[in-house]
């Protein structure tokens, strides 16, 4: 929010800020924003991430393409700002569509991703980022000239609006348990779609900045019968001791959720040791 700040300040943006009173506020205040039509993103963090947990149904419930990054901090107790994934992984089955990003050129890489994806399938999406390693690391970074990541983003054209008064819509209706299962199932099925947009999206986006990203990444000897599974900044430090030795291989998953069961048991199906 910093950051941007600078940008309403500069002129770049046309925003009004507004300060909330918590993070819980925060994604209420951001529903209500695409709820009225607004392409929307914010961000969190560990124990603010818990403290947004009540909306995160919300967002997915109601199918708003919220974009959400989460520098992944550990809970306490005991006390400890640093990295782990307990915030993001107590949130995989809200409904949210999950990425992780090994460093800061696949955090900005899946953030473009993520908003084109939130706005075809209409769920919200989280994009993870180790915090400090990631968060507060140093890092080389390509980005693209603002003319083509509009471009590939395309134009929000929201589907439906609060501030549509010409065709009234009811936002956050009661769902008795005779509907409240069919609303559930849409979620569940727009998730299996997803699965088959991003990589779609994904494709898309190679094309444009060179870069590719399939749900998961394999580095090292493609024949290794042993294999380590990781998320996220880990795939860095494993990469560097497979170049060192190449007896086993490297599954970084990029996609968490949807989880890409069949591809990711396709590769571990006849491995030793996993």
């Amino acid at each position: 929010i910093e950051k941007f700040s600078e940008y309403v300040a500069d002129g770049l943006v046309d925003t009004e800020l507004i300060r909330v009173e918590s993070e819980h506020s925060a994604l209420s205040a951001c529903v209500g924003a695409s709820a009225a039509g607004a392409r929307t993103m914010t961000a969190s963090s560990s124990a603010g991430l818990a403290l947004m947990f009540e909306i995160l149904g919300v967002t997915s419930g109601l199918r708003l393409p919220i974009v959400m990054n989460i520098a992944n901090r550990a809970l306490s107790s005991p006390i400890n700002i640093h990295c782990d994934h307990s915030d993001s992984m107590n949130c995989r089955d809200a409904g949210w569509i999950q990425i992780y990003s090994e460093n800061c050129q696949e955090v900005y890489d899946f953030n473009l991703i993520a908003i084109k994806l939130a706005e075809i399938i209409n769920l919200p999406v989280m994009v993870m980022q180790d915090g400090f390693i990631v968060s507060h690391g140093v890092e080389n970074l390509c980005i693209l000239e603002d003319k083509k990541a509009k471009t590939f983003i395309g134009k929000y054209k929201p589907k439906f609006s609060l501030l549509d008064f010409k065709k009234p819509k009811t936002f956050g209706a009661l769902q008795l348990t005779d509907y409240n299962f069919e609303t559930k199932i849409q979620i569940s099925k727009a998730m299996e779609t997803a699965k088959l947009k991003y990589l779609e999206i994904a494709k898309e986006y190679s094309k444009v900045s060179g870069r590719n990203y399939n749900y998961y990444e394999y580095y090292g000897n493609k024949n290794a019968q042993e294999i380590i599974v990781v998320l996220s900044s880990t795939a860095g430090t494993v990469k560097s001791i497979i170049d060192e030795n190449q007896s086993f291989g490297l599954i970084k998953i990029n996609l968490f959720r949807p989880f890409p069961h069949e591809e990711i048991k396709n590769i571990l199906k006849d491995k030793k040791r996993i």
